[in-house]
């Protein structure tokens, strides 16, 4: 944002405008908790301008793990990200430091000269000094990949960013999957920030203007304003006066709200906002504080210029243009803010939980039943999707329905997959039946699973009662992954003649009864003629969830059996070690990031729980993975640290009952599903 642009254009507004008193932020985004509000005509398809490449060239050394901040360098201009912040010298060129994630400090082009910088989650984009976008860092969303053209800003939200054109609000990365997309129904505007899922500017007129990016709506906040301050969650504008307004989005409780001080200069972070004082000092104010309105976070002290605030880490520039950076010690995510989901239904044992295109969410259930229910008070009346109720074996020991997922296209392919226990009348042979676990396929019509058109993929025999694992997940390679457990045979786990304590990988496209499935040619161990070929990694006990992350890498949680509980990521041909190590606990003369094994990426053991249920991975967090342990009944967000390495921090320690799954709906909405209790939103 250009702040000293904008407060001209304010000072301009104030003879006509400056004396009447508005109302406060009436709309943001999305879910912004805001009202509707009349919407403008659109403009016209901006002209196309004359492109230029800013390919990245690779840069001659490699950037260290983490770069502390320049000492005795002036800035002109600073922009913070999650865990990085660049700096725009005198010059135009460009220093930044930090945690080096995804290559976020890795600045493209050599000397590149740059006249704007604005730094995203883990990525950074900036206007070079003929109007060109150049970007570096994450690009897992297409948010580091800007079209060519000439722009007069740059704003990089969460994982995605946008440019103005004229006027014309151009944007591209997560939720813009078919590339740079120019928003039509946004006004011209002068100055835009990005945020989580929303991009937020100011018009000729001094209103702002949000859009949404997920469910493409418009939002209209009347001012005048003379700067915004927009983060992950929320959205500040300042007036004409100093005095700021906030809105946060839905779901997200702001603990502390604007003072009354007046600002020439704010910013937005992630729940919290910071701004600039009449007397250059910095305040901050947001989630994390408990207590009346007008409580404040803290601030480092000094006099400064100009701010920029990040997830995690704050940067200010002094008078003489020399950078402060701090991370903001008392702000926290509103942990524990637990909520009853579906009207406060209580639910068996629900094992499942996944968004359908109808809107509803799909729930599924330990005794067989899959049905459809809207999160709202009224969501006693589901619509029921699949009743295997009489056929499957539930639920003594660990038997039941464990997973069900749809196509990854359900668009073109209207399929319903399940894997659940039942009796098999051949298991053993002719007229000898036995308990087997079936990954099966459904055809759905009108929003039900047609019974008769189940089709067997797949029957892995179980003859004793537990460890029969269960996730099935669809990879962005569109291969259905599944986990079996070793069904308490550990030596089977570390057998690559039998599916048993393993992740299996079968193409199921064009499934028919004479074929249910096909083997990928690159799975690891086709060649082998010893091992089945739909085995992708082994030496697993009981892979009860796992979850892949955008980026492509499957977090696994697999439950314990006297020390440790673990997670791991698993990888194609991966051995992950049981029997031979529980977590990173190992039989004499073996160790667990010994060649030929993967180690977990984290243990805890018996003291903080009995039996860990994963997980769902979470971009908005940083694709960070959520998981629960059976008998605690608590929560852990496991996250990546440049640093540190992994660290998981609790989330939620006061769920009432036991934790059998997570799920997230498609705004990420983090579910965590209980046995006889309702379901709970756990992180918003």
């Amino acid at each position: 944002m250009n702040a000293k642009r904008i407060a001209e254009i304010a000072r301009g507004l104030t003879q006509i405008r400056g004396g009447a008193i508005y109302a406060l932020i009436a709309c943001a985004a999305l879910a912004l908790a805001l009202y509707s509000c009349s919407q403008p005509p659109a403009q016209p398809q901006p002209t196309p301008q004359p492109t230029l490449d800013l390919t990245p060239t690779p840069t001659p050394t490699a950037v260290p793990a983490y770069v502390s901040l320049p000492a005795d360098v002036q800035f002109t201009q600073i922009a913070a990200g999650k865990w990085h912040a660049c700096g725009l010298q005198a010059d135009g060129t460009a220093l930044c430091w930090g945690r080096n994630i995804s290559d976020s400090l890795k600045i493209p082009g050599g000397n590149l000269t740059l006249s704007r910088i604005s730094a995203g989650l883990n990525f950074t984009c900036a206007l070079s000094e003929d109007s060109a976008i150049a970007c570096w860092g994450e690009n897992n969303k297409g948010q580091a990949s800007p079209p060519n053209g000439k722009y007069d800003e740059i704003a990089a939200g969460h994982s995605h960013a946008c440019a103005l054109d004229e006027g014309a609000l151009i944007c591209w990365g997560n939720t813009f999957p078919d590339g740079a997309e120019t928003i039509q129904e946004v006004p011209p505007l002068l100055a835009i920030q990005a945020g989580g899922n929303f991009t937020c500017g100011l018009t000729p007129n001094a209103d702002m203007a949000c859009w949404d990016n997920r469910h493409k709506r418009l939002a209209i906040s009347p001012g005048p304003f003379t700067d915004i301050g927009v983060g992950l969650h929320l959205a500040c504008a300042m007036r004409v006066s100093g005095s700021v307004s906030c809105k946060v989005e839905k779901h997200y409780s702001q603990r502390s709200h604007p003072p009354s001080t007046k600002f020439v200069q704010i910013a937005g972070g992630w729940y919290h906002a910071c701004g600039i004082t009449e007397s250059s000092d910095i305040e901050c104010w947001g989630s994390g504080v408990p207590g009346a309105a007008g409580e404040r976070l803290s601030a480092p002290g000094g006099k400064f210029t100009a701010i920029s605030i990040g997830w995690h880490n704050s940067c200010a520039l002094d008078p003489a243009g020399y950078a402060m950076c701090w991370e903001q010690p008392d702000i926290q995510p509103p942990s524990e803010q637990l909520s009853e989901a579906f009207g406060g239904i209580e639910f068996e044992q629900p094992v499942e939980l996944f968004p359908l295109p109808s809107g509803r969410l799909a729930i599924v259930e330990r005794n067989g039943l899959i049905a459809a229910y809207s999160d709202e008070p009224n969501a006693a009346s589901p619509k029921t999707m699949l009743d295997l109720t009489d056929e499957t074996i539930c639920c003594s020991g660990e038997s039941g329905m464990f997973s069900a997922a749809l196509d990854p296209q359900f668009d073109k392919f209207p399929f319903l997959y399940v894997y659940y226990n039942l009796l098999s009348k051949h298991t053993y042979g002719e007229n000898m039946p036995g308990l087997v676990s079936r990954l099966a396929r459904f055809r759905v019509e009108s929003g039900k699973a047609v019974r008769d058109s189940e089709l067997t993929i797949l029957d892995v025999p179980k003859p004793r009662k537990w460890h029969y694992g269960g996730a099935m997940r669809f990879g962005e390679d569109g291969m259905l992954y599944l986990g079996i457990g070793d069904n308490s045979s550990d030596e089977k786990a570390q057998s690559l003649d039998t599916l048993l304590g393993k992740i299996i990988r079968i193409d199921v496209r064009g499934a028919a009864p004479e074929q249910p499935y096909r083997i990928p040619p690159d799975n690891p161990f086709v060649n082998n003629p010893e091992a089945r070929p739909e085995i992708w990694a082994y030496g697993l006990r009981n892979p009860w969830r796992m979850d892949f992350a955008p980026d492509g890498r499957l977090f696994v949680a697999d439950v314990g059996h006297i020390f440790q509980e673990e997670v791991s990521l698993a990888a194609a041909g991966a051995n992950l070690g049981w029997p031979m190590c529980e977590g990173i606990i190992c039989e004499d003369g073996v160790e667990a990031d010994a060649v030929g094994l993967t180690a977990p990426i984290y243990t805890y053991g018996k003291e903080d729980g009995c039996a860990i249920i994963g997980g769902v991975t979470v971009p908005r967090l940083g694709n960070g993975f959520v998981f629960g342990d059976f008998c605690s009944k608590r929560v852990w967000l496991l996250e990546q640290d440049e640093r540190e390495g992994w660290r998981a921090r609790i989330v939620a320690s006061r769920l009432k009952g036991q934790i059998l799954s997570f799920g997230m709906d498609a705004d990420g909405t983090v579910y965590a599903l209980m046995r006889r209790n309702p379901i709970v939103r756990l992180l918003p």
